[in-house]
């Protein structure tokens, strides 16, 4: 809503005190215009004011200040929609025990430039989890979890690791195009059978190749 500068100049009211008033229009520097006692005011929002006041609130305007109109906290808010929170500078939320967030539906996190969390001990409870990021990095001393089923899609795999154990009742792969296998030592071990199987097979040796069985067949 556009405001005239001579509606922005009528004159505050006289006796100091706390009158009610209906919020009109967001104007520049986060002030607003505020229909106040027949009167439209250009108020600031109170520091205390964490609620940022949006068109149609029904606000409680302070007039302690003669120079100054203040809005001090939102009464009532006719639109249903979200309250947003602001505050000029940087915010920190201090308890000495427990701070806990509710929601019956959704909780978002965002911001612009940075999202830092930083405790002792970080405690994720959720029913569903969903995480997109273009890049992430993630650096932990040790690592422990468990899953019923892991299933991961992509176009690329690369670990580096210093010693691998992996424990698993059985083990399925399927390689479509080549498959390749470089170590200093390589022991197979089977209490069965072993079988290897190809349209073409070579096994070479520099020095010294053997054939080990009770039987062996050719052909």
């Amino acid at each position: 809503m556009k405001s005239t500068v001579a509606e922005l100049r009528m004159p505050m009211p006289t006796v100091a005190g706390e009158t009610l008033g209906s919020v009109l229009a967001i104007l520049p520097e986060d002030r607003l215009l505020v229909a106040c006692d027949g009167a439209r005011l250009s108020c600031q929002r109170a520091f205390s004011c964490l609620i940022a006041p949006e068109p149609g609130d029904r606000v409680l305007v302070s007039h302690a200040d003669p120079e100054r109109a203040y809005v001090l906290a939102i009464l009532e808010r006719s639109a249903t929609g979200s309250a947003r929170i602001r505050i000029d500078g940087d915010l920190l939320l201090e308890s000495t025990r427990c701070v806990k967030i509710r929601a019956a539906q959704h909780i978002h996190l965002h911001g612009d430039n940075e999202l830092l969390l930083h405790s002792g001990r970080l405690e994720v409870s959720v029913d569903e989890a969903e995480l997109a990021a273009e890049k992430s990095s993630f650096q932990c001393g040790e690592l422990q979890g468990r899953v019923s089923a892991l299933r991961l899609i992509g176009k690329t795999v690369e670990s580096v690791f210093e010693r691998v154990v992996q424990i698993s009742k059985a083990s399925f792969r399927t390689i479509e195009a080549i498959d390749h296998l470089r170590a200093a030592h390589i022991d197979y071990a089977a209490e069965e059978s072993v079988r290897l199987h190809g349209k073409h097979a070579l096994l070479t040796a520099e020095r010294l190749s053997k054939i080990d069985a009770q039987q062996i067949h050719f052909g």
